[in-house]
């Protein structure tokens, strides 16, 4: 059963250098809901996601949690999130099967092997448990990095194009693991440049660009067209 019931970010502005990267961004989700981040490539879409769990330090805002202000790096919250970053960040050397239990302990997890082979086996990965990463393909790799996120049934889900160099059947299996992952409470925030795949999961849209946040769409009873006129309004046409 998850334990937190709402999340609310406020005033998160993040530079580098002169270059201003997120400007007063802010949002809020609750349990069981799902919030995807469209925007061109250097939107500060990734900077978005890795400040929220914590990677990156913001240079102002602040994270509520229940009601209750908590700090965004601290090991508390870290805890709470899962990553599935853009980049695998996999041990290429290790099998997949030694790269979650490697990461499981690093976490201060000791799941037996019997719960890593399961959760190898829900991924696709079974054949493969024993085999390096550097012979996966990148959807495998997509698979296992996904998998190693969700080990610890964490309550904030965080996904950087979780869609990338995924088949029909990753893909499936991803929506069924997102799905399940809501049904118990959890809240999702993601990326994708393939917004459509996204809908079959995600609660509301929200358009991210050039590091200003604008109003979210919620996704409910309407098609892509719809919620792409309401994101990109000056790309309807007008006569």
């Amino acid at each position: 059963m998850k334990s937190l019931t709402k999340i609310e970010l406020r005033g998160l502005s993040k530079s580098y250098g002169h270059l201003a990267v997120l400007k007063d961004v802010g949002f809020q989700l609750e349990s069981g809901q799902s919030l995807c981040l469209l925007g061109s490539n250097g939107a500060g879409k990734t900077t978005l996601l890795r400040v929220v769990s914590g990677l990156v330090s913001a240079d102002h805002g602040e994270l509520l949690v229940d009601g209750q202000e908590w700090r965004l790096r601290s090991p508390e919250w870290r805890r709470k999130c899962a990553l599935v970053a853009h980049k695998t960040f996999l041990y290429q050397n290790l099998s997949g099967l030694e790269n979650l239990r490697f990461f499981s302990r690093l976490y201060g997890f000791d799941f037996s092997d019997k719960l890593l082979h399961g959760r190898l086996a829900e991924a696709g990965l079974a054949r493969a448990a024993d085999k390096q990463v550097r012979t996966y393909s990148r959807g495998m790799q997509q698979r296992l990095t996904i998998a190693r996120a969700i080990l610890s049934d964490p309550e904030i889900v965080i996904l950087d194009e979780p869609f990338t160099g995924l088949d029909k059947d990753g893909s499936a299996w991803l929506l069924d693991m997102l799905f399940d992952l809501l049904g118990k409470g959890a809240m999702v925030l993601m990326t994708s440049h393939d917004p459509q795949a996204a809908l079959e999961v995600t609660n509301s849209f929200v358009r991210l660009s050039k590091g200003v946040l604008g109003d979210v769409v919620c996704s409910r009873d309407r098609d892509w067209a719809e919620i792409e006129a309401l994101l990109y309004p000056e790309e309807v046409p007008t006569g």
